[in-house]
């Protein structure tokens, strides 16, 4: 491209470009200024490192002496004794639990009686006598009820002693009744092999084997069984002189519901018998 061919603006631009390039001499190319630091930023940099570990050294002191200062556990010493448990305090009942009442004065355990008796059958503190606490005279074993009076199921009935009259009570399935028979020889003279005997009768009825329950004392003390009409003894009784037999009448629980009284009869030919 020759010089006519440019433009009025390519030629500006040239003579431009040409007159900076002249401005440049061997002078002006010489090695650039090394470049300087910020010494002042440099020389705060061991200051802050300083003064962060005074500040750490600061704070491990004061943590080593709070934990000196704090007080410490003391660890159990062997054989030390370890501190008891108080006991809990018993509080009284309130009025929604009221404490268990005492049993009634007097009161006697089951099967015993207030006099001391057991209430077994058989078992009356002095046979002799009849006085126990049997049927017979009240006592509160089976059949009877702690005040005398007949128990459920147990049915009473009447016994009367000889010729006297006298009364005492049976229950079915009770205690049994003790009585005494005596024999006097009123006869003025020594009653020979003199037999004594004893009769339980139902009166408007009869008693069958087994419907009635009689013992006789015997020599060794023991009870023996009888039927209910029966020989007590066959033996000479001397003018003047008296014996006793020890008889035992109980009723069982089965016994005849058509009988309501039993008559007790002794009767010998030595002269005089009572029952009591």
């Amino acid at each position: 491209m020759t010089k006519n061919e440019y433009t009025p603006t390519e030629e500006r631009l040239i003579r431009a470009l040409a007159a900076r390039a002249e401005q440049v001499t061997p002078h002006s190319l010489r090695p650039a200024a090394p470049p300087t630091g910020n010494w002042a930023a440099r020389g705060r940099a061991p200051l802050v490192l300083a003064l962060a570990a005074s500040v750490a050294s600061v704070a491990l002191v004061g943590t080593a002496a709070v934990s000196l200062l704090a007080p410490s556990e003391k660890a159990p010493v062997a054989g030390t004794p370890s501190a008891v448990p108080e006991p809990p305090v018993s509080r009284p009942p309130g009025p929604s639990a009221p404490a268990p009442s005492a049993p009634p004065v007097g009161s006697a355990p089951p099967g015993t009686t207030p006099s001391g008796g057991t209430g077994v059958p058989g078992t009356s503190p002095d046979p002799g006598t009849g006085t126990g606490t049997g049927i017979g005279t009240g006592g509160t074993g089976p059949g009877s009820s702690p005040d005398g009076g007949p128990q459920a199921g147990f049915r009473a009935v009447t016994v009367v002693l000889g010729e006297a009259g006298a009364t005492r009570t049976l229950r079915t399935g009770g205690d049994p009744l003790t009585l005494t028979v005596t024999v006097l020889n009123t006869t003025g003279g020594d009653a020979e092999d003199a037999t004594d005997n004893l009769s339980v009768a139902a009166e408007g009825g009869t008693l069958s084997g087994g419907d009635v329950n009689v013992s006789m004392l015997a020599e060794d003390g023991s009870w023996r069984p009888i039927g209910h009409t029966a020989r007590l003894t066959t033996a000479t009784l001397p003018a003047g002189e008296s014996r006793t037999h020890r008889v035992r009448i109980s009723l069982p629980e089965g016994f005849p519901a058509s009988v309501t009284r039993l008559r007790v009869t002794a009767f010998s030919n030595a002269g005089e018998e009572t029952i009591t």
